[in-house]
This record gives structure tokens, C-alpha cells and sequence, in this order.
């Protein structure tokens, strides 16, 4: 590359991010207006300045736009599936049972927020979990802040693989490394993240003496937790990674529950009300359908003959007038059809209207009601996500990227490793999701990696894993549980708790993975 990295090239080249996250911490401008903005400005400056042409520049938008598509199915069907169940009121039931599976609210409190939380992030996301789990906690007799910053902290390891693994996705294929090579790394390291939440929960919860009472249970529920995370994906089925584990770590803390009850004394009233219409089992059809099909698809001979089904496109090699080569591409983003998490979240949704259905659960009505739910969530999402993502690919394309990397490599040198996953949740804190940190930054970490000779696979997976610590300082997140339980106006008091959990975490997986840095070479 023959363009020179110099103080006001660097400008020049992180322009885009300055002008993204001036719109959305200044300005307060929504991610569809600002991506599409910051998007025009990447285009403008890499054609003046880095040396691209028309053809260039239309080729990266067409990465961009496709690389959107194969998150953005996911998003979609998550959250039309979710839709359904909660317009069939499985949603309720799911959380009922939680809340009498013990009486015990140390336990309590690691189940609904550490856990509960977390199988819902397994299975949908946008703040869902919060809103769902912290008016329960509420209603339980936990302060509103607290049941807030509790579930926060308590589902924020379960981001990158959650919604069906979108930000997972994100990050490999931003980066191009596998899935199965960049995935496992992510679990080590959210080993770390998972027990730092899980005593984040105890400390918000009790202070240090909670900590100490809760020690066997998130130690023991934790190490579960990190080796169920990492066998999914080492099996295939990292888009469960989320899901899975916090399931295992739910019956962990079960058995603790049933050991206990003679043991301590309940402190949790029974709660009470009118009779559910369906049992657990029938709520959670269309999340079983899901895990059960998602294991299917990985089965070697089903692998085998569903592989050959894919789409992708084939883009050329391309070069800016400064000589910075982007080589050919074959099979770009590839979707392959049946093992996509899509067409499986759609399988699964057909399975779960039916049989809610069968009971009179749902109706067309009901159809429709989850359907524009469904739009009205998503629309503003898939353009913030979409512009973002080709504002990425033509900083990438055209060497900005390359450009920002020797950069931030000249300021931290060997120790960027520690911060790492700071740029992660920095990039979640201001486009507010570990997807558009992973497609922000994902490449940032490579290239750094690169320059100082340390592993960018293990960069990239710091940063989704920082990424995912770090929704749980997102403003529109934590407005999103606010408002489920009246607290509008007071989200500052609830950052001024979360914030301190989170950047302790984030710096515990990074003094994880600077020290993994000097082993791990790939």
C-alpha cells in the first residue's frame, strides 16, 4: 500500500466513525438516518481521498447490502418467532415457571437475571430480555432500578451467540474467518464473562456478603455454563451457544434449589393467579423444535446432502489508484439454505402456530398482530444495519481500514490485546448492538492484530465478546427496561450501576486475553 499512514490520513480515515458517533451521542439521530449518513460520507471520502472508483465502490455496497441480508434473516425470524409465542402467551408461562422453581431469592435472582434473561437473548434479542424479566422482578418485591441493572449485567455475556448467533455471523464474516475457527476462541473467552456477570448479579443484588453466598452456585453454574457454550461450538451449533447454555446453567442452579429447600429458609412468596392455559412444555414447542432441528441439520450425512443448496455471489479482484488490493472473492457470504438459522427459525415457527393453535391459543388475527410487531421492530433496524455494514465494506475496500489499524498499532503496540474489547463495547455503547460493533470494528481488529503480529482471530473474537459486555451500557437497551417498569426519566441512575459492572468486566476479559495473546498464534 503505497498511501502513507500520516496524522491526516487517519482522519480522513476514521471520519465515517467520527461522524457516526457524533450523530448518535450529540445529534441523538436514530441508526437508520445516521448510518445512511455516515455511509454517504465513507463513500465521498474514499473516492477523493483513497483512490477508489465507481466500480469499486458499487462492488463493496454489494458486499455490504449482502452481508446484511444474511444477519438480517436471522433478526427477522427471531423475532417473529418470539412474537408468536408471546402473542399465544407461552412468554408469561415460560416466566411463571421460572419464578416457582424455588423460593430461595439468592437463587432466584441468578435464575431470572443471569439465566432466564439469557435463554431469551438465546432466542431473540433488542432488549427483549430486560423488558421482559425485570417487571417480573419487579413485581417479586426487587427495587426497579436494581431488577433493570441486575438483568443488564446478568444477559450481557449472551449477546454475540444469541439471536440465533447474528452477531456471531457478524463478526465472521465482516472478518472472514470461519465459524468454526473464530467461534470456539469466543466461548474461552466468554468464560470469563460469564462468571464475571454472574457475580456482577450477586453484588448489585447484595453487596459482598450475596458475593460469598453465591459462590458455589455461579462457580458451579458458570464452568457448566462456559463448557455448554463451547461444545456448541465445537459440534456445529454455535447459533445455540446462548440458548444452551444458559439452559445447563438453569439446571445447575435447580439442583442447588432442591438441595437447598431444607436448607434455607424461603424468603420468596408463592406467586399466585389464574390457572395457565398451557403446561411449560407446550410454551417452549417452537424453542425445542428449534434446538432439535438446528442438532439435526449438523448431523454429518444431513450436512452433506443439504450443503450443495446455497446462495452467493462471486465478486472480483479490485485495487485503489494507491495500489491497495482486494483480492477475488468465490462464494461470498454464502447462505446455505438448510443450515441457516432462518429457514430453522421459520420451521420452528410454523410448529409453534400450530400447535398454539390447536388450543386456540392464536388465531389469524394473532398472525397478523406478530407480523407487523415483527415490521415495525425490524424496519428501522435492517437500514441502520444495512448502511453500516456497506459503510464498512468500502472503509474496508478501500484501505481505510488498513489505514486506522497502523494507527491505533503505532499508539498501543503489544498491549492492544488489553484493549481490545474496550473497542468492542465502545462500539456497542454507541451504535447500540454487538452486531454493528463486530461490523464497525470486526476488521479494525484484524488489521491491528496483523500490523503488531498477534493472532486476529483472537482479536475478533475479543471483540464480540466486549462487544457483548458492552450492551449493557446501550442507551436505547437500557430505555427499553426503563420503561417496562415505570422508570422513565431515570436510565441515568441506571447507568451509573451498569457502567462500573461493565467496564470492570470488559477488563477482566482483557487482561484474559492479553495473556492468551502470547500463546495463541492463529
Amino acid at each position: 500500500m503505497t498511501l502513507p499512514m500520516n496524522f491526516s490520513n487517519w482522519l480522513l480515515a476514521i471520519a465515517p466513525v467520527i461522524v457516526l458517533v457524533t450523530g448518535i451521542l450529540l445529534f441523538k439521530w436514530e441508526a437508520a438516518k445516521i448510518g445512511a449518513f455516515s455511509w454517504f460520507v465513507a463513500v465521498f471520502i474514499s473516492y477523493v481521498f483513497f483512490g477508489t472508483d465507481f466500480k469499486m465502490l458499487a462492488l463493496a455496497n454489494a458486499k455490504g447490502l449482502q452481508l446484511s441480508i444474511y444477519v438480517l434473516l436471522i433478526i427477522w425470524g427471531a423475532v417473529f418467532l418470539y412474537n408468536i409465542a408471546d402473542e399465544a402467551g407461552a412468554i408469561k408461562v415460560i416466566g411463571k415457571n421460572m419464578t416457582m422453581i424455588t423460593r430461595n431469592k439468592s437463587i432466584m435472582v441468578l435464575l431470572l437475571a443471569w439465566c432466564f434473561t439469557s435463554m431469551l437473548q438465546g432466542i431473540t434479542g433488542f432488549g427483549i430480555p430486560v423488558a421482559v424479566v425485570a417487571p417480573i422482578m419487579a413485581i417479586m418485591g426487587f427495587e426497579p432500578v436494581s431488577a433493570v441493572a441486575i438483568c443488564l449485567i446478568g444477559h450481557s455475556w449472551a449477546i454475540s451467540f444469541g439471536s440465533m448467533g447474528s452477531s456471531y455471523n457478524s463478526i465472521q464474516l465482516v472478518t472472514g474467518i470461519p465459524g468454526e475457527v473464530i467461534g470456539p476462541w469466543m466461548a474461552i473467552i466468554f468464560s470469563v464473562g460469564i462468571l464475571a456477570t454472574g457475580f456482577g448479579v450477586a453484588h448489585i443484588y447484595g453487596g459482598w456478603p450475596e458475593v460469598r453466598k453465591s459462590a458455589p452456585q455461579i462457580i458451579s453454574a458458570g464452568l457448566v455454563m462456559s463448557f455448554v457454550q463451547w461444545l456448541m461450538n465445537i459440534i456445529g451449533t454455535a447459533q445455540l451457544a446462548s440458548l444452551m447454555a444458559a439452559a445447563a446453567g438453569t439446571l445447575v442452579l435447580i439442583l442447588w434449589a432442591i438441595w437447598g429447600r431444607k436448607q434455607i429458609k424461603s424468603n420468596v412468596p408463592r406467586a399466585e393467579g389464574e390457572v395457565d392455559k398451557m403446561s411449560f412444555n407446550l410454551a417452549f414447542a417452537p424453542y425445542y423444535t428449534l434446538v432439535g432441528v438446528s442438532i439435526l441439520t449438523q448431523i454429518k450425512f444431513i450436512k452433506t446432502k443439504l450443503s450443495s443448496l446455497y446462495w452467493a455471489l462471486d465478486y472480483p479482484a479490485t485495487k485503489t489508484s494507491f495500489g491497495y488490493l482486494v483480492e477475488a472473492v468465490k462464494d461470498y457470504s454464502k447462505i446455505v439454505i438448510f443450515s441457516h438459522p432462518a429457514p430453522i427459525l421459520l420451521i420452528s415457527t410454523v410448529v409453534g402456530y400450530f400447535l398454539y393453535w390447536r388450543l386456540d391459543l392464536v388465531d389469524f388475527s394473532s398472525l397478523k398482530r406478530a407480523a407487523k410487531s415483527t415490521v415495525d421492530r425490524c424496519i428501522p433496524t435492517s437500514v441502520g444495519i444495512a448502511t453500516m455494514v456497506m459503510m464498512a465494506l468500502i472503509m474496508s475496500d478501500s484501505g481505510m481500514t488498513q489505514i486506522i489499524a497502523q494507527g491505533v498499532a503505532a499508539v498501543f503496540g503489544g498491549y492492544f490485546p488489553l484493549v481490545s474489547p474496550f473497542i468492542g463495547a465502545l462500539g456497542s455503547f454507541i451504535m447500540g448492538s454487538n452486531t454493528n460493533s463486530n461490523v464497525m470494528f470486526g476488521v479494525l481488529q484484524t488489521n491491528t492484530a496483523k500490523v503488531i503480529g498477534k493472532s486476529g482471530v483472537l482479536m475478533a473474537a475479543a471483540q464480540s465478546v466486549g462487544g457483548s459486555l458492552g450492551v449493557a451500557i446501550t442507551p436505547s437497551t437500557i430505555m427499553t427496561g426503563a420503561a417496562n417498569v415505570n422508570l422513565g426519566g431515570r436510565e441515568n441512575e441506571i447507568m451509573k450501576i451498569t457502567i462500573k459492572y461493565c467496564l470492570l468486566n470488559v477488563a477482566l476479559v482483557g487482561i484474559f486475553v492479553y495473556i492468551l495473546s502470547f500463546f495463541v498464534m492463529i
